[in-house]
């Protein structure tokens, strides 16, 4: 857990807590209140000092974070600097059931995209000439034979390699409680998802634009490059060796329970 604090001229403004670092960044300002927001504004995120405390528990967060507000005091109560518009320690609860359903009751009625006409205006236009040629060919930055040597030759880099792993590395971005809970929603039988792959398969027109694409020249040029680069490495050969054998081991073991 973190605890932060956000300065200006060595003046604190806002406390906050954090179960990662992220969130402190001044950049990512998203979710505080009013008074904050206009704060943050007016001084600029760039010029904000971050002073950034570690502690083990959330109970520990929740202490600490409220003698820090309690400490610098509020501009709200006339006490003090800090644009906090509540004393602390409730930023870790997760919202009501009543409250859930009036931020969606509240976001339907005031998304444009719900109007059934907004929507079917929206898809004619994306569906424009002049809007397809905008989002294709050369148009897409990504695509430009230039642009991806430059990011191809950025991930030549070891030590870039290295830093996006270890970004992505050892960092648990849901709980046990929230997968399980997808999974049940994805195994649930009235879940549309579950006979989409009938759909998919199903229909000729997707059917042969997929197979057409897969069995391309080019597409099949870049699978036997990437099949040979990752042969040519020993780990990998002897980590596919090692899974192959997982892979026979099961199937052994479920044809003798199948034989009795």
């Amino acid at each position: 857990m973190y605890v932060y604090v956000w300065k200006h001229n060595e003046t604190p403004f806002y406390v906050g807590m954090s179960k990662t670092a992220h969130r402190a960044n001044p950049l990512n300002a998203g979710g505080r209140g009013w008074l904050c927001k206009q704060t943050l504004a007016k001084i600029g995120p760039k010029n904000v000092v971050l002073e950034l405390r570690i502690v083990d528990t959330l109970e520990e967060a929740i202490a600490l974070e409220r003698s820090l507000i309690e400490l610098y005091g509020r501009i709200q109560h006339g006490t003090g600097p800090l644009t906090n518009l509540k004393p602390g320690g409730d930023g870790s609860a997760t919202m009501t059931d009543k409250g859930r359903a009036a931020t969606s009751a509240r976001m339907t009625a005031n998304n444009p995209m719900h109007n059934p006409e907004t929507r079917a205006k929206a898809a004619a236009r994306m569906r424009d000439p002049d809007v397809q040629a905008a989002m294709r060919g050369n148009n897409n930055p990504s695509k430009r034979p230039e642009v991806r040597e430059k990011l191809l030759a950025k991930w030549q880099d070891p030590e870039y390699q290295a830093r996006q792993k270890n970004a992505r590395t050892g960092t648990q971005k849901h709980s046990a409680e929230f997968k399980e809970a997808a999974k049940q929603r994805l195994l649930d039988p009235a879940n549309p998802m579950r006979d989409q792959h009938k759909i998919l398969n199903t229909d000729l027109a997707i059917r042969e634009k997929r197979n057409a694409a897969i069995r391309s020249p080019e597409v099949r040029a870049k699978h036997k490059a990437n099949a040979n680069n990752r042969w040519a490495d020993p780990a990998a050969r002897v980590a596919l060796g090692e899974k192959m054998k997982a892979i026979w081991a099961k199937r052994r073991e479920a044809k003798m329970l199948s034989l009795g």
